[in-house]
């Protein structure tokens, strides 16, 4: 039997635990290979936060991205049906998961693969949402990718 701990268990008797949380989100996002956005749960789900993955994936910085909506990745090629399922199912609080193109600051296409997650307030309302994203033509070095 494999012994697991809970990762929350780890700092539970630690009086430092939401500094040490804290410092630990932040370093995971920052320095995460994939990209990550947070958004306001409202309409046009305004981007508050990026990740420095994100800003190279997309070609765009911080201060370009801020304030505005997700929609500015997508472009003629992006599948309507993708963001159909994208409408259908975050609105409603459920996990979304897809695939589709979308277009870097530069007008390049990539094939971008991202999971959104709500997050919920003390009362169980969501108040944001947290995407992880991913170049889905990426290939690990020395291997052939499609652009």
């Amino acid at each position: 039997m494999e012994n697991t701990t809970d990762f929350f268990d780890i700092f539970q008797d630690d009086p430092s635990f939401r500094d040490i949380m804290k410092r630990l989100l932040e370093s995971s996002m920052e320095f995460s290979f994939n990209g990550v956005t947070i958004t306001e749960a409202k309409k046009g789900y305004p981007i508050v936060y990026v990740n420095p993955a994100f800003c190279e994936l997309t070609g765009y910085g911080p201060h370009e991205l801020i304030g505005k909506s997700p929609t500015i990745l997508q472009g003629p090629e992006t599948d309507p049906e993708v963001l159909k399922r994208l409408q259908e199912q975050v609105p409603n609080g459920e996990l979304f998961h897809g695939q589709a193109i979308n277009y870097r600051k530069d007008g390049s296409r990539f094939m971008m693969e991202w999971k959104i997650i709500p997050i919920h307030n003390k009362e169980g309302e969501i108040t944001h949402h947290l995407a992880i994203q991913r170049d889905a033509n990426w290939k690990p070095v020395g291997q052939d990718f499609a652009p």
